[in-house]
């Protein structure tokens, strides 16, 4: 594999933990997201085709990014991911294990448009932390593509370029990525929960993944009708536990009287984020497979409740 070859001078690559660097300081600002990759789509109609597959407005994408979704026709997620443009190209970031579904999803549509869709295996995803915080969603192009987040960015690099990024700076683990976003409230669709959630799940409509106004696309009247017409009766909640666990996404959250109260949507190593029956979230004795979790309200939800 192109990345393991190019990367394993500066540290060791797994499937569990990601980029762990052979040098790492807890003043290490910078690592390499193994664990993502980048799809590209590119031609004349590639705003009028992705328009008609995926939940955020393409239309509006111009000098900044914001995140999206892949539906089915019931409107569950095939994948969710980051997507940026710059003219006739999108570029779209999501777990390296959901790249070759979403790939196959989009091309039973691809064929009625002028477009081509491809795995970009010569390029990667470098990940950095910011001193001050930062405009939300700008996006910057150079001889790569760095979009901003409020408190860390992403650049997205040639493999080469990557690595003298990487060696320029002092490193940090990949899991420091992975809980910023379980602290923010991000669900990443894996290939376990591939078609298993509506994007209002998991909180998707909360970041702007979901775009109410732009017009029809694959799943749209599901996902519309639950906005509108549906009253969830479930919450996406923070989990943490004071060991370290191996939970799997979709695993039952249980109370002390052993009732299902949740399930799993995604965990790292000691906290993670479960879809939580609202009457539930404060019952004692929460445990996943008997190991005990606490539960919190997301930032995010704390402060539209305010």
């Amino acid at each position: 594999m192109p990345v393991l070859d190019t990367f394993s001078s500066l540290g060791q690559l797994d499937s569990g933990n990601g980029f762990t660097p052979t040098q790492t300081s807890d003043s290490g600002d910078t690592t390499l997201l193994s664990q993502f990759s980048l799809l590209r789509v590119q031609g004349a109609d590639c705003e009028r085709f992705l328009q008609g597959q995926l939940t955020c407005d393409v239309s509006q994408l111009d000098g900044h990014w914001q995140l999206g979704a892949c539906c089915n026709a019931k409107g569950r997620m095939v994948a969710n991911f980051v997507i940026a443009r710059r003219g006739d190209e999108c570029w779209l970031r999501l777990p390296t294990e959901q790249a070759s579904a979403l790939l196959d999803h989009l091309k039973k549509y691809a064929v009625f448009f002028k477009v081509t869709l491809s795995e970009l295996e010569d390029y990667c995803v470098v990940a950095q932390w910011n001193e001050l915080p930062q405009p939300q969603h700008q996006q910057l192009q150079a001889d790569g593509w760095s979009l901003q987040w409020q408190h860390r960015c992403e650049h997205w690099l040639p493999l080469s370029d990557a690595k003298e990024l990487l060696q320029q700076h002092t490193l940090c683990a990949e899991s420091r990525w992975h809980q910023d976003d379980i602290s923010s409230g991000l669900v990443w669709v894996t290939a376990a929960t591939r078609e298993h959630w509506i994007p209002q799940n998991i909180d998707w409509h909360q970041h702007g993944g979901v775009s109410f106004s732009k017009g029809c696309y694959t799943g749209q009247e599901i996902v519309a009708r639950l906005q509108y017409l549906g009253k969830s009766k479930k919450a996406l909640m923070l989990l943490s536990s004071d060991a370290m666990q191996d939970f799997q996404p979709l695993s039952d959250i249980h109370n002390s009287e052993g009732k299902v109260i949740g399930e799993l949507a995604s965990w790292r190593q000691h906290s993670g984020l479960g879809l939580i029956n609202l009457n539930a979230a404060d019952q004692p004795g929460l445990n996943i497979a008997g190991a005990s979790v606490s539960c919190e309200p997301i930032a995010y939800t704390q402060a539209n409740d305010q």
